[in-house]
């Protein structure tokens, strides 16, 4: 098999909860329901499920294939937790840090959306905070990035997608991804996350040839306008623009949601949150990207009760939550 349909055999076809896509701006939704709201297990195994999911999050493709080739996927969870022990994950592991959004958004568009090419998926850069005006706590650097990415072609049109995650309650989740938004389409965020992506994924051995081209033009930029921090990251904006590439933005909003007596009210109630939320919201796009937005609505019962499993997972507890 290949990459794809190891990922779907071992966690799509196991992942079917209900997800809303919604686009903003056409008002457009498209949802896939499963009652998992009814299933009284379903904290556990959404959590092992998504830990395990690390795997996919983790490797390139031809990496997942000889694994699985090599029997290593027959206990995932075991490869699970070798991949996250590996150093390209970092430690925190705090309660509320961003791990268990970013692996669910990954699969949420593994799992629905066809033609996906992963990225480096935790595409995170040090930022160096300005020390004036700042209190002791966050002095110092700070670490930046996207969610998840990645690389998409439909009808010939290429996507890069650039994903973000808000998890908590609905006030909090819709009020905080506006804020990302529009960070996520600013010239410096985006280009340095751009240029980290091309200089790590320039040695990737299986990748399409459009996404190839992307990554090699970008490091031929790189090493063109090195010198000139404000013209490189213009001409990685310029290059984006003249080659028709859509820059997706997929916003993950993991909800605490009460209402789940019916699946219909259930659908409704999402709609009139994102429809009123968004109602008069516009992006700040100076430099003329092609954008699109989209959410992806994940309503779940209790988000300190999924934070708390996953924490537990990530720290070698699997058995205490059987």
């Amino acid at each position: 098999m290949n990459a794809v349909e190891i990922y779907h055999s071992l966690i799509g076809d196991k992942l079917k909860p209900m997800i809303v896509e919604y686009t903003p701006y056409s008002d457009n939704y498209r949802y896939f329901p499963y009652h998992h709201v009814f299933d009284s297990d379903f904290e556990k195994n959404f959590i092992d499920l998504i830990f395990n999911s690390i795997v996919f999050y983790a490797f390139e493709k031809n990496e997942i294939e000889k694994d699985y080739e090599k029997h290593r996927l027959d206990d995932l969870y075991k490869a699970a937790i070798a991949a996250y022990n590996n150093p390209s994950f970092p430690k925190t592991e705090k309660l509320t840090d961003g791990l268990m959004g970013e692996l669910t958004l990954d699969c949420f568009i593994k799992t629905f959306f066809d033609d996906i090419e992963m990225l480096y998926s935790r595409v995170k850069y040090v930022e160096y905070v300005p020390r004036k005006n700042l209190d002791k706590k966050r002095k110092g650097k700070e670490i930046k990035g996207y969610d998840g990415l990645v690389f998409s072609i439909s009808n010939d049109v290429k996507y890069m997608w650039a994903g973000q995650v808000k998890t908590g309650t609905w006030e909090y989740c819709l009020k905080s991804i506006k804020e990302d938004i529009n960070k996520s389409i600013l010239k410096t965020y985006f280009s340095d996350s751009m240029l980290l992506m091309a200089r790590i994924m320039r040695a990737a051995s299986d990748r399409s040839k459009e996404l190839e081209k992307i990554i090699d033009d970008i490091n031929d930029l790189q090493l063109d306008y090195s010198t000139d921090e404000a013209l490189l990251q213009q001409k990685i904006i310029e290059y984006f623009n003249s080659n028709g590439i859509i820059i997706r933005l997929p916003c993950l909003i993991m909800a605490e949601e009460e209402c789940y007596s019916d699946e219909e009210i259930l659908l409704e109630t999402i709609k009139a949150k994102c429809s009123k939320a968004f109602k008069d919201f516009t992006f700040e796009n100076k430099e003329n990207l092609n954008v699109e937005v989209m959410f992806l609505v994940f309503p779940v019962r209790d988000i300190k009760d999924l934070r708390n499993r996953f924490l537990s997972i990530r720290k070698g507890e699997k058995s205490e939550q059987e």
